[in-house]
């Protein structure tokens, strides 16, 4: 398995582009896979080590945040250097779904797995569902005397200003997440009004959604606005933290793996979706100390994601939320309004 940084990996999937240009190196290729990731490193380098022991077939791995996979996938349109999008949320993939850059595909044995957790057409399919959580640094609760927040309002209090972060809509599928579950619980106009009442507390939005983990458990900043699965990873790393879910229902993404249109590996690409539903593709999210609900229902789930796998979830609308129409006036709107007011 090769990780690779955003600065050199131009440079290798060029060189992989050139060896795939002669009949003989395209045979080596199809037994090579270039994919974009999105939970974090040890995951990914989990995941693509248990593929290359499954199938044999060298993979080269690079990590973005979902915001960072739109727009790379998007800036490739016509030269793409990757085959596969893994674990980014369902409203991004819809959103590249709708700018024709997927390629459908359903992986074998993949009717296994929930409807709903499937696209009909197939383009995508889901691998594991995540909801937004808070993540309260316990140190500070106590210093404070406060009790961690269990509703969307706690997050406003006063007592909470400076305290609180989260990642920016722009570059955070968890950001974008949180902003279009709040718009589609409390509606547009007053959804706003919050946003713009709950960055006084705000203390920094983060480029990726999983940067208040760090934050949260050095104290930094009291509170954060995470995926459970980074909060519940962070309390199994010893981090000083608790999770609460706001009683009024949170919103969830279901995480997926799609291939992208053009992909310069076909075959490889099908290889791993295929691999991407089998539980024990699944079973390793956990064993990396990534914590999420596996769409496999054969799949095991983890002890310390079992007391929240009954969590209140709202109806979330993923086909308005993945619509580029819709993330682009979100984006565009909470830069305007809400991040060009803050010094």
């Amino acid at each position: 398995m090769k990780t690779i940084t955003r600065r050199n990996f131009a440079a290798t999937a060029a060189a992989t582009g050139v060896l795939g240009a002669a009949q003989g190196a395209r045979a080596q290729a199809a037994r090579r896979l270039t994919l974009y990731m999105g939970p974090p490193e040890p995951t990914c380098a989990a995941l693509v080590a248990g593929f290359e022991r499954r199938s044999g077939i060298r993979a080269t791995m690079l990590r973005l945040s979902a915001g960072e996979a739109v727009n790379r996938i998007r800036a490739e349109r016509t030269n793409p250097q990757a085959s596969v999008l893994y674990g980014i949320g369902l409203p991004s993939m819809m959103t590249l779904k709708a700018d024709g850059l997927l390629q459908p595909y359903r992986p074998a044995g993949s009717e296994a797995i929930a409807a709903k957790h499937r696209d009909p057409e197939g383009f995508w399919t889901g691998i594991d569902v995540d909801f937004i959580g808070f993540a309260s640094n316990r140190q500070f609760l106590a210093e404070k005397k406060l009790k961690a927040p269990t509703s969307w309002e706690d997050l406003a209090r006063p007592e909470l200003a400076g305290q609180v972060c989260l990642g920016n809509p722009a570059t955070s599928g968890t950001g974008y997440t949180f902003i279009t579950t709040v718009l589609q619980a409390m509606g547009e106009e007053k959804g706003w009004a919050y946003l713009k009442r709950l960055d006084a507390n705000v203390a920094q939005y983060t480029r990726s959604g999983i940067g208040p983990t760090q934050l949260v458990g050095r104290g930094e900043v009291g509170v954060g606005i995470l995926f459970a699965h980074d909060i519940l990873g962070s309390i199994h790393k010893g981090f000083p933290m608790e999770m609460s879910l706001p009683a009024e229902g949170t919103g969830y993404d279901l995480f997926c793996a799609v291939m992208i249109k053009g992909a310069p590996e076909p075959e490889s690409a099908r290889t791993f979706l295929d691999w991407a539903v089998t539980p024990e593709s699944q079973e390793l999210l956990a064993a990396s100390d990534f914590f999420d609900v596996p769409t496999h229902p054969a799949a095991r789930i983890h002890p310390i994601v079992l007391p929240f796998r009954d969590a209140k979830l709202i109806d979330c609308d993923f086909e308005w939320a993945g619509k580029p129409a819709t993330r682009q006036a979100i984006v565009t709107r909470f830069q305007n309004e809400i991040l060009a007011g803050r010094r």
